[in-house]
């Protein structure tokens, strides 16, 4: 990893913080989303100029425009399923997933949404809770870029 830990233990540090505020109130600010998004990037683009390795950073903006691309299509199909915040949450993830490799992107973005369907089953048996639409999903998402940082290669 490298001259990209700084970038990744900074995400760490958002991710639970946006994670945390998600469960407790549904909501992820707008923020700390942009500042996950550029600060990842300018972190990011270090190991690009140090190791001259630009397809790297390239592939993570791409990987950020696609999977933001990706959850506003879901969002405008079904707008009670995706809140706005998990739209703008998908751009940084995609950005650290793009910059792992294609393949973690694509296990990355799928992973989320499995484990939201977990946590979500658990959550509405256990709790009783009415609707899917009551358990965040941000924290599925960081947890998922956090699986796929770790396990997929």
């Amino acid at each position: 990893m490298g001259f990209a830990l700084p970038a990744f233990l900074f995400l760490a540090i958002l991710g639970v913080q946006l994670s945390r505020i998600d469960v407790a109130l549904h909501l992820l600010p707008n923020p700390l989303v942009l500042i996950l998004l550029a600060g990842g990037f300018l972190l990011l683009l270090l190991p690009g100029l140090l190791n001259r390795q630009g397809d790297d950073l390239l592939r993570a903006t791409l990987g950020a425009l696609i999977l933001f691309a990706g959850y506003l299509v879901l969002g405008l199909i079904s707008p009670g399923a995706i809140g706005m915040g998990d739209i703008k949450l998908a751009a940084p993830v995609g950005l650290y997933l793009g910059y792992l490799g294609w393949s973690q992107l694509l296990y990355g973005g799928l992973l989320g949404f499995i484990l939201n369907g977990v946590v979500t089953a658990l959550l509405l048996s256990r709790r009783g809770e009415k609707k899917a639409s009551e358990v965040a999903h941000g924290p599925s998402m960081i947890g998922a870029l956090a699986g796929a940082s770790l396990f997929i290669v």
